[in-house]
């Protein structure tokens, strides 16, 4: 039994028809299709289908079989996903969060200090509001954050720099500490 045979039978099942599986999903011809199901049958010893005019319905067979074949599928997908992945070392990720409005006060550094220490590492940047970078620290979506220290999370704080007198906008003063 090959894997197209159980990928044509998924096929003919999922759209009900042989010929709308050899057109829409299959891009093949109804008779090759037709063809490719009966030798999947002849190699089972039963019927899987039944053919009628209004489309194909699963025998007692194909309902008992059916499972098994997706599960089979499913494992070989799986088993090429673990071998691409295995042939292509996975790089590293490191998630970054900035307080909102102070991304551009502490990103270009941070980005040339990570360059610099971890050049193989994808980083990916955010912005929030302080509890939400630190709720993101605790469940580990972020690796590190510059933001306000909030005494209600458990996080160790490193002091990076102190506000100044001038505003980020017109209504909220900038952090004292961050």
């Amino acid at each position: 039994m090959e894997l197209r045979h159980l990928r044509y039978f998924m096929a003919v099942v999922e759209t009900g028809s042989l010929t709308a599986a050899a057109e829409r999903r299959l891009h093949t011809s109804q008779p090759s299709l037709s063809r490719q199901i009966r030798e999947l049958e002849d190699q089972v010893g039963v019927e899987l289908l039944s053919r009628g005019a209004r489309g194909v319905e699963l025998t007692a067979a194909g309902r008992a079989f059916i499972d098994h074949a997706r599960l089979a599928l499913i494992q070989v997908d799986a088993a090429v996903e673990a071998a691409r992945r295995a042939a292509q070392p996975a790089k590293r990720k490191f998630a970054l969060g900035f307080l909102t409005g102070m991304e551009m006060t502490w990103l270009p550094e941070a980005m040339r200090i990570l360059r610099g220490e971890l050049p193989t590492v994808d980083v990916t940047v955010s912005s929030d509001y302080s509890p939400d970078l630190a709720e993101g620290l605790e469940r580990g979506r972020l690796d590190l954050a510059f933001l306000r220290a909030d005494p209600e999370f458990d996080l160790t704080y490193q002091v990076v720099g102190k506000g100044t007198t001038r505003r980020l906008n017109a209504q909220r003063p900038p952090p004292d500490d961050i």
